[in-house]
């Protein structure tokens, strides 16, 4: 019975690990990736160089609803943050390559500079913007 146990857990801890690696290999993937079909005023202020932070979230998804108040207020300090639900504009999370949310996208001269997704504290937001 032990054996069966020490089995489960660590087939458990196995998939736990091909998913982290699945999640940084997709990462490195879009890093550096110019997106074209973005639309809006995201889209526009992208195409200008400028450093752009769009936040991707769900209203139904409970980590979102802690991520937006972050969000809100850096978006009250900085320029070019932009908050896009993703029920509403799939095909911008789409284009950007988004499989979860909340989801931080920062972009610089067009680019994909990072991709910050799940929760992510104030503090190691405003080191990722530096």
């Amino acid at each position: 019975m032990t054996q069966v146990i020490l089995i489960l857990l660590g087939g458990v801890a196995l998939l736990f690990i091909v998913a982290q690696i699945s999640i940084l290999l997709h990462k490195r993937k879009q890093l550096g990736r110019e997106v074209e079909n973005l639309k809006g005023a995201v889209g526009e202020a992208v195409r200008t160089g400028d450093r752009v932070i769009a936040y991707f979230y769900a209203p139904s998804c409970p980590v979102s609803r802690t991520q937006t108040p972050i969000i809100d207020k850096l978006a009250a300090e900085l320029q070019n943050v932009f908050s896009i639900d993703i029920t509403e504009e799939f095909e911008a999370a789409r284009a950007i390559g988004i499989h979860t949310t909340p989801a931080i996208v920062i972009f610089e001269g067009g680019e994909i500079r990072d991709v910050l997704e799940g929760h992510t504290s104030e503090q190691m937001l405003r080191e990722a913007l530096l």
